[in-house]
């Protein structure tokens, strides 16, 4: 009985298993990062618009300008579109009363690039921040 010789087959063997492993492997680390870096952008964007919310003159513009701080902060991080929301909710009525939690809410509705067969395509980050009105604000 004769051996054939397997010479060349070894690297054939190795492209084959190396293209079918790294290939869904970085389709899967790309949405990932996705994910995170959007998550990352909700967060920040929550954070400053409480901030800014809180520290507004009045409620009449308090809305206003927590929007635009987390418009701001999307922004910075390249996360700005139109599948972005803000929303905020007080614990006291009115909002800026001294002692008063604000809490900002930041959604963002994300698209990936993943196949169809690897199952949802789009995937909503959500992130929130509650901060508190300064006690010794004027009302």
């Amino acid at each position: 009985m004769k051996f054939r010789s397997d010479n060349g087959n070894v690297i054939v063997e190795f492209i084959g298993v190396t293209v079918a492993l790294l290939i869904p492997i970085s389709i899967v680390a790309s949405a990932s990062l996705t994910i995170a870096q959007s998550y990352l952008a909700t967060d920040v964007a929550a954070r400053n618009g409480s901030r800014a919310f809180v520290i507004s003159n009045n409620d009449a513009t308090a809305n206003n300008d927590a929007r635009s701080a987390a418009n701001l902060s999307m922004q910075e991080h390249k996360a700005l579109d139109e599948n972005f929301s803000v929303s905020t909710a007080c614990s006291k009525n009115p909002c800026l009363t001294p002692g008063g939690f604000v809490t900002v809410t930041v959604s963002r509705q994300i698209d990936l690039n993943l196949p169809i067969n690897l199952g949802s395509r789009s995937v909503l980050v959500s992130a929130q921040h509650t901060a508190i009105v300064d006690e010794l604000r004027s009302p």
